[in-house]
Formats: C-alpha cells, structure tokens, sequence
C-alpha cells in the first residue's frame, strides 16, 4: 500500500510539473520571443519557465490538502526560486551550448542536447531546493535538490531532443517547432516533479499513513525534526473536517531514530487505543487516533527503500 502512495505523488507531482512546463512555454510564447538567440530572451523564458514550473511543483501537497494559505506561501517560494533557478539554467544552457560548440562543433546535436541537460538541471535543483526552504525541513531540501536536479537534467534532455529536431529540418517546420517545444517543457517539468517526488519517498525516514478520516489513504513523510498535526492549515501534517481535533492537536518529535508523540489535546488522542496525557514514544505499526482520524506510523517499509 505503501508504493502505491509513493505512486500517487510521483503521480501528481508528474502532472502539475507538466502542466507548468505548459504554462511557462505559454507565457514565454506570449511576452517573449522564443526564436529569439539573445541573452535577456534566455534569461527571460527561464524566468518565465522555472517560475510556472515551481509555482506548480511545490504546491502540490498544499493543492491535494485543499489549504488555501498554505499554498500560497508554498507556490511564492516556488515561483520565486524557480524563476531565479530558470533563468541561470536557460542563460547558463547556452553559454555551456556555445562553448562545446567551439570544442566539439562536429556533434552539434549531442552537444545541444548536454547543454540543455545540464542548462535545466540548474531548474530542477532550485526547483526542488525551494521545496525544502518552503517547508523548513532541510532533508526535504537535500532530496528535493537531488530529484530535482536529476528531473531537470533528464527532462532538459528530452526538451532538446524533441525541440531541436524539428529546427534541423528548416523554416517550414516553425509549426513542429512550437509544438515541440511545448511538448518538451511538459516533459521538463514533470520529470523535476516526478523525480524530486521518487527521491524523496525512497528516502524518507519514515511516514505517517492515514487510516480513516481525511485524505484517507495518503502517507505523509516525516521529514522534520518536528511535525505538528492538527487543523490548523499551517500544521505539517492538516486534518480537517473533525472538529475534535485541535487546530494544534500533537507534536511529534524525531530524536535521531526515536520518534516521540507530544499530546497537546488532554482526552482527544489514543496511542494503540490508549489515552495518551503527556508524551510516548512511537513505534513501528503504531496507531495514533486524533479525535476520529486514525493514523499508522511506517519505519520498517522505509527502512528498507
């Protein structure tokens, strides 16, 4: 159960990562020139695409959560380190495009395509950097930078195969050209969205599952030394829709490999269907009901990814 959680983020993030590759190229195509071979234009199509890109990545979890504050701030962080991120990497792409070609100019192709590779893997690190910034959690950070670096490297890849192409074979084909270059942003971005999501389940070190009540089903890392779950939006962990739980229901720390569960709603918290006053430490299998919602902490399956 637990792969098809992983399964479904990497699904998510993958579609939203697309759809702000669209955007981007959209946007790109309505206030800049994306035939254009000058600096500023390459720094402003990045802009323009890495923000869509992590405007859209990062919020994701705020998105499926339906927390409207939330995403606002996470979406901010995303665009704005997206963008930062696109810019360089676009601009950066073509002076590494630039300088191969004066090496290597025999293989234009293969060059072009490691030049946009390495160009939009700069994105896709700031892409998934802004994740982790976003959620204060710096292992969020070091496995988002990592997928997202991973993401853009091989989504930057496929962008020039399927854009370049069409360019070689002249200016008849300026239709094909756009059409795949729309095709290859949305591959970009739902490779950075897919891979910073894979990177980040295999190595989290533990989540918790929810077992009844809202968004049944969905695992929640545990990437934090401290993760607060209640109804609050700002909580880590939001649960809404019972209004036995507090908005600041439980506190639960990480203490190297220990986790421990701090109540702070007297009555309204069981532990294994006992009633939990102070704090306890978890373990594997545990089950933890807030007010009516029911949850597993997950070590054993992470341990072993």
């Amino acid at each position: 159960m637990t792969d098809m959680a992983l399964l479904s983020r990497i699904y998510f993030n993958a579609v939203f990562g697309a759809l702000g590759g669209l955007i981007g190229w959209l946007l790109y195509g309505a206030f800049g020139d994306p035939g254009a071979a000058d600096s500023r234009q390459w720094l402003l199509g990045g802009a323009l695409i890495g923000g869509s890109i992590g405007y859209c990545v990062v919020s994701v979890e705020a998105i499926r959560d339906r927390a409207p504050l939330r995403f606002c701030r996470l979406a901010a962080y995303g665009m704005v380190l997206g963008a930062a991120g696109g810019a360089l990497g676009l601009w950066l792409g073509d002076q590494a495009n630039y300088e191969l070609l004066e090496r290597y100019g025999g293989r234009r192709l293969e060059v072009a395509l490691l030049a946009r590779g390495l160009g939009w893997l700069l994105l896709g690190w700031a892409v998934g950097l802004s994740e982790g910034v976003a959620a204060r959690s710096l292992a969020k950070l070091s496995y988002g930078a990592v997928g997202g670096a991973l993401g853009g490297f091989l989504g930057g890849t496929l962008f020039g195969l399927l854009y370049l192409l069409p360019m070689q074979r002249g200016p008849d084909s300026a239709q094909q050209t756009a059409l795949a270059g729309a095709v290859g942003l949305m591959l970009l971005g739902a490779c950075i969205g897919a891979l910073s999501a894979l990177v980040r389940g295999v190595f989290q070190p533990a989540s918790l599952r929810v077992l009844r009540g809202w968004q049944e089903g969905r695992d929640y890392p545990l990437d934090k030394p401290r993760t607060w779950l209640g109804r609050d939006e700002a909580a880590d962990i939001p649960l809404f829709r019972d209004m036995r739980v507090e908005k600041r229901h439980a506190l639960l720390r990480r203490e190297q490999d220990r986790f421990v569960l701090e109540n702070h709603a007297p009555g309204a918290t069981l532990v294994n269907g006992i009633a939990l006053e102070g704090s306890q430490e978890l373990h594997d299998g545990d089950r933890l009901q807030l007010g009516e919602v029911v949850l597993r902490l997950q070590l054993r399956a992470a341990r072993k990814r």
